[in-house]
């Protein structure tokens, strides 16, 4: 098995250094001659897949029709840029429904709070004061006819005259002091909490309008490149489903698996070289950063994690690479 596997990668790289000399005539052709002459020089031992480590499927919050698609696949995006847009009239049609019954709220709050205006508490002071002054005037004038009575001035009946009006006084004046007092507390303690509490659920709901809302615009959580795309303009995006891909270029990685008997050659920090086929007559630097230290049971190879360096952005997850190593 060994010996199958490094025959593959020898043949895959003399193929590869054939088909870059046979390009031409021309000052091309000698740089594509020194690039495979380089590339004999290592030894490419390892194979194994890219990936990244750190790459994201897009997904939509919400159910809407997609009203804009940003990026194609291939695009380079920064971190928080808008990728996808959502059609959100309906969504915004219930903000601003939300935003009224808050407003109507607030009102009812407030006036709850306010429903007595100074010039109310006022008049109302000024009749219990005018109350206060007839029922005195009242008391008076029934102790002065009481004592006339008692001397046989007056008669029980001028007596039984003032007492009504001085029970009458009382009443006015305790009616005054009650509208006042009424007036001056306002709303009971039980309704204020009442138009608090519809305040809060109606600012709740308007502020779970806004959340989806503003789940209408998909944004990048990453800077990378999109390496995948599945909906375009018109159709419906459902929450969970992935939309897009994005993958960071500056967190590639291969995990390489190698044969057992190289394995002491490795170590971790080390430099190495990798080439892909989809990007011809170019190597990529690269770094072992793990050396697994379990044996694959069943091939007997130890899997390599080796982060790519690729300023140009040309590889991609998903790509086979051969890792090899600097001679």
């Amino acid at each position: 098995m060994k010996k199958i596997m490094l025959l593959c990668l020898v043949t895959a790289m003399m193929l590869s250094g054939c088909g870059s000399v046979s390009n031409g005539n021309g000052n091309g052709n000698v740089q594509a001659v020194d690039t495979a002459t380089k590339q004999a020089k290592n030894k490419y031992m390892m194979a194994g897949k890219i990936d990244s480590n750190d790459e994201v499927n897009i997904a939509s919050k919400i159910s809407a029709r997609v009203s804009e698609v940003l990026v194609d696949i291939g695009s380079k995006v920064n971190q928080g840029d808008a990728v996808i847009k959502l059609d959100t009239k309906d969504l915004q049609a219930q903000v601003d429904q939300a935003q009224a019954a808050v407003n109507t709220a607030k009102a009812n709050l407030a006036n709850a709070m306010n429903s007595t205006r100074p010039e109310q508490i006022a008049q109302a002071q000024a009749s219990l004061d005018s109350a206060t002054e007839s029922y005195e005037v009242a008391n008076k004038n029934y102790e002065r006819t009481k004592a006339l009575v008692d001397s046989g001035a007056n008669t029980q009946q001028q007596l039984e005259a003032a007492h009504q009006q001085l029970v009458a006084a009382e009443a006015q004046k305790k009616s005054a002091d009650e509208q006042l007092n009424m007036l001056k507390k306002g709303a009971t303690e039980t309704s204020i909490d009442v138009y608090k509490a519809q305040v809060e659920q109606a600012e709740a709901a308007l502020k779970t309008a806004q959340t989806a809302l503003s789940n209408g615009v998909i944004a990048s959580p990453i800077s990378g490149v999109v390496n995948a795309k599945s909906i375009n303009v018109g159709e419906m995006a459902s929450p969970g489903v992935t939309l897009a891909s994005i993958s960071n270029a500056d967190a590639l990685y291969v995990n390489a698996y190698a044969p057992l008997d190289i394995v002491g050659k490795l170590k971790e920090g080390q430099d190495v070289v990798v080439k892909v086929a989809e990007v011809e007559d170019t190597e990529f630097e690269g770094k072992i950063t793990v050396i697994n230290t379990k044996i694959n049971s069943q091939s007997r190879n130890v899997l390599v994690k080796v982060a790519l360096t690729d300023p140009k952005s040309e590889l991609k997850p998903g790509m086979l690479a051969e890792v090899g190593l600097k001679e």
